[in-house]
């Protein structure tokens, strides 16, 4: 999902980000999310979770969706590797449907997930602000990836990594937040209709 420029280092007024505070905001929305759910969770509830005040929340993240998405899916900056290309295109498909799963499939994910996208859906700002820093940093990463494997011949002439890409996400996430639980062998599966419909042909 996806890494849009983390929160400014600095609060308002110049003073320095204390790690320690962001550190027990963030943790207390994962236990939120988990306990009560995305739409139960509020600036008050992590704030008294978190022992800090409702000011010092928005001075960080100005909305429940930048709150939300830094807790669940932080970006680690402009070295993060989302996406590994080891020369291996079923490999490399295969573990990044595998993390994909791994990582929607977390208490706190799967409790913010349906409701951070149904507040982001009618807002293209808001989600250009939140979401798509991170998703554009792995859609590069795939459409780097795609090319190799075409350069090398592992995938053919005229696949769109984009309609690739999307169907790898699209349907990690629909599994897991429509499903209690992802059946043994679904990565499996659905690396190999990945790679099958993406191989290149006699």
């Amino acid at each position: 999902m996806s890494p849009r420029s983390a929160p400014a280092d600095r609060s308002l007024g110049g003073r320095p980000r204390d790690p320690q505070i962001d550190g027990a905001i963030l943790t207390a929305v994962r236990e939120l999310l988990a306990e009560e759910g995305y739409v139960r969770l509020s600036f008050e509830t992590v704030a008294r979770r978190a022992g800090v005040t409702r000011p010092t929340i928005y001075r960080r993240w100005p909305s429940k969706a930048h709150l939300v998405h830094d807790a669940v899916f932080p970006s680690n900056g402009a070295g993060l590797v989302l996406i590994a290309d080891t020369g291996d295109f079923a490999a490399d498909v295969r573990r990044m449907i595998s993390d994909t799963v791994t990582s929607y499939s977390r208490p706190e994910a799967r409790a913010a997930l349906p409701g951070l996208f149904s507040d982001l859906h009618p807002n293209r700002e808001l989600r250009a602000e939140v979401v798509d820093g991170l998703r554009n940093h792995a859609l590069a990463e795939f459409r780097a990836l795609v090319a190799r494997a075409q350069e090398r011949g592992d995938v053919r002439e005229g696949v769109d990594p984009d309609v690739v890409f999307d169907t790898i996400v699209g349907a990690a996430f629909t599994r897991v937040v429509s499903e209690e639980d992802v059946p043994a062998g679904y990565v499996e599966a659905l690396t190999e209709a990945v790679v099958l419909g993406a191989a290149s042909r006699p």
